[in-house]
């Protein structure tokens, strides 16, 4: 093949050239959310040079400055990342490399290698995303490498719909075989090359400390956080609340997470408990939100004494677990006099005025602390506060000034003021957030919980019932916990539009309804396909009696899954192999002259039976006899009239003459 130095005279390979100048930004396309800008700079700068080279038949670089391209790109990745190695500082070098490799193309050869690289750019999207909308738009991109590769070995320039259509089908092709390892290969729990770093609160919505404002401020954030199905009937929206972090350390202006719990084992099962599967995204964080209270944990995680449950690593991908709960049950362990100091502190000079006012409860209600918390509950109902999205900025103490002055906030100003009053009170109390509410999808059968469903709700321990839930959101807006978000905001317009969901511009409709059905395809994708952990391949596996830990078992299916799919292939190309329509004398005839080829002797396509029998007989004396029987018998099944006996004994001259001219 020519050398590519210049624009190539061959059309063959000048298409192959530009359909992987077409190819390798379509697969690189989905990093320039992941990488830094300058990688695609890189990558744009080394495509157009390589552009105007047949723009202008120049050159390509000489060796010298591909040298010192390849040594600036390693220098800038790991300027850039402190290595070379790693999810993304590996993948970054990866591009650089590609966009290089395009001023080196030299030969057929150079494109091939090029074009296999660009296969592995689409393989490493997956370690940033693997969404339902990459896994189609990385099947796009590996077609058009493949039409690539197909103009590439044709020799020949292709029509492009013949390309695409080849590709197309070598693809579906491979599905048995992809859908076979899928199931069969060995699944390797965790990231393969670590995961980005990626702040915590912007990825759930949750953080270890909460203060006002935190979780009102992400009412905008649309994102799902959490997906469950239940196995059983649906629990009321008042009562679904997931617990996520629980926080007792109070230092006046916010809640830290409880540190250093101990582990307690989790209730058997019991009649009415409510089981659930759920699928967590990314949080990069340890606890795992689980339906109050839980009383069957998920096998990743482990239960403490709080009722918090936390996994050993962090969740840096989609996690499927499943859990179990008794909703108005919760365990009845008992208070330790340490747990008990610690649900009881305040900092000596916070809200003093809200103590005062837990003082006089305390003097009116005595011991009783169930009247106390209700005494708190009507305060809230009963006086002008107001649940909103916007509350004003306070000054000084922030419980005194929120519960005395502004009297406006969302569920972390209530939330915390209430824990503050019942500590001053006397009364042990902490603070949850997590999520309550959500919206069912009917079209998937599941609960989605957005970001935006974030809550923060308290509890207190009363000696005769433990700890026990109080939300005094209920008090302010019941609707928000009754029907969620979207029933409490209605046509509220300082809402986000999805939450809203009526009043609104049919375009902006739309797209709500769009995004509805995304996220049903990407919990079906998920459920299918991204839960296909190492234990569900060991139950699949369990089914026949394999162990997906042996890799004996492991060989003997891939063995079976392969052969069988291999014979099934071989079964389908006989059925669909198109029949041999040609009469008996004219197959016979073309048999006669595919054994003579080898000595020269193949019929010509202008020869009759009779001429080509007269040639042979010329060149091969010895064939004489059986060549006249031969042609004798092809005239007359070709041409006579014969009745079904007279053609039986033509049949059998003609291939007793064929099978003694052995030539």
């Amino acid at each position: 093949m020519a050398l590519l130095t210049r624009t190539p005279a061959h059309p063959p390979e000048l298409l192959g050239l530009w359909l992987l100048l077409a190819a390798v930004p379509v697969a690189a396309l989905p990093h320039a959310w992941e990488q830094p800008p300058w990688v695609f700079a890189v990558l744009l700068a080394a495509w157009l040079w390589r552009v105007m080279i047949h723009a202008a038949n120049t050159q390509l670089p000489p060796r010298w400055v591909m040298v010192l391209l390849v040594l600036a790109g390693g220098g800038l990745t790991f300027a850039e990342f402190g290595t070379v190695f790693g999810q993304q500082a590996g993948t970054a070098l990866l591009l650089v490399m590609v966009a290089l490799k395009l001023l080196e193309i030299r030969s057929q050869r150079d494109i091939v290698v090029s074009l296999f690289l660009a296969y592995f750019v689409v393989v490493t999207t997956y370690f940033f995303n693997q969404s339902i909308l990459i896994a189609a738009y990385s099947l796009l991109s590996a077609w058009l490498i493949t039409a690539a590769l197909i103009q590439v070995h044709s020799g020949r320039v292709l029509p492009l719909a013949r390309l695409a259509r080849s590709s197309g089908l070598m693809m579906v092709h491979a599905l048995p075989i992809m859908l076979i390892l899928f199931l069969v290969f060995p699944r390797i729990p965790g990231p393969i090359w670590g995961s980005p770093h990626e702040d915590p609160v912007g990825q759930t919505g949750l953080s270890d400390r909460l203060e006002f404002g935190d979780i009102a401020q992400l009412l905008e954030n649309e994102a799902t956080a959490l997906r469950v199905r239940f196995e059983g009937p649906v629990p009321p929206s008042s009562q679904q609340y997931w617990r996520a972090l629980v926080m007792s350390d109070f230092d006046g202006r916010g809640w830290r997470v409880d540190r250093g719990r101990p582990e307690v084992p989790a209730d058997g099962d019991g009649p009415g408990d409510i089981a659930y599967t759920a699928t967590l995204e990314p949080t990069r964080a340890h606890y795992l939100p689980v339906l109050d209270f839980p009383v069957g944990i998920p096998d990743q995680g482990r239960l403490l004494d709080n009722l918090q449950v936390l996994t050993s690593r962090r969740v840096d991908s989609r996690l499927q677990y499943s859990g179990r709960a008794r909703l108005d049950a919760p365990p009845a362990w008992p208070l330790s006099a340490e747990e008990r100091t610690r649900a009881l502190a305040l900092p000596a000079a916070a809200a003093p005025r809200a103590r005062v006012q837990a003082g006089l409860w305390r003097a009116a209600h005595g011991d009783d602390d169930t009247a106390i918390v209700q005494e708190a509950l009507r305060l809230f109902a009963g006086e002008p506060f107001r649940y909103t999205l916007r509350p004003p900025l306070l000054r000084g103490d922030r419980t005194d000034a929120f519960l005395f002055e502004s009297r406006a906030g969302y569920c972390e100003h209530y939330a915390s003021t209430f824990a503050v009053l019942m500590r001053a009170a006397g009364i042990p109390a902490r603070v949850i957030t997590g999520y309550q509410g959500g919206q069912w999808m009917d079209a998937g059968n599941y609960l989605r919980l957005r970001q935006a469903d974030a809550h923060a709700w308290t509890e207190v321990w009363l000696e005769d019932r433990g700890w026990v839930r109080v939300d005094p959101t209920a008090a302010i807006a019941p609707e928000r916990i009754e029907t969620g978000l979207s029933g409490w905001f209605g046509e509220d317009i300082d809402a986000p539009a999805f939450l809203r969901r009526s009043g609104l511009p049919w375009t902006v409709q739309w797209r709500l309804r769009i995004s509805d059905w995304h996220d049903v395809a990407t919990f079906r994708w998920e459920s299918l396909v991204l839960a296909f952990d190492p234990e569900r391949q060991r139950e699949l596996f369990a089914r026949f009696g394999l162990d997906a830990t042996d890799w004996r078992s492991v060989l003997i299916a891939l063995a079976v899954s392969l052969g069988g799919l291999g014979v099934l292939a071989g079964l389908i190309a006989l059925l669909r192999r198109p029949r041999d329509r040609r009469d008996p004398a004219q197959r016979a005839l073309d048999r006669l002259s595919r054994r003579l080829r080898r000595h020269g002797l193949a019929r010509e396509p202008h020869e009759t039976a009779a001429a080509y029998a007269t040639r042979v007989r010329d060149a091969r004396p010895e064939l004489a006899g059986p060549l006249a029987d031969f042609a004798q018998a092809y005239t007359h099944l070709r041409y006579a009239d014969l009745d079904a006996q007279e053609r039986e004994q033509f049949q059998r001259q003609l291939w007793r003459a064929l099978g003694e001219a052995k030539g």
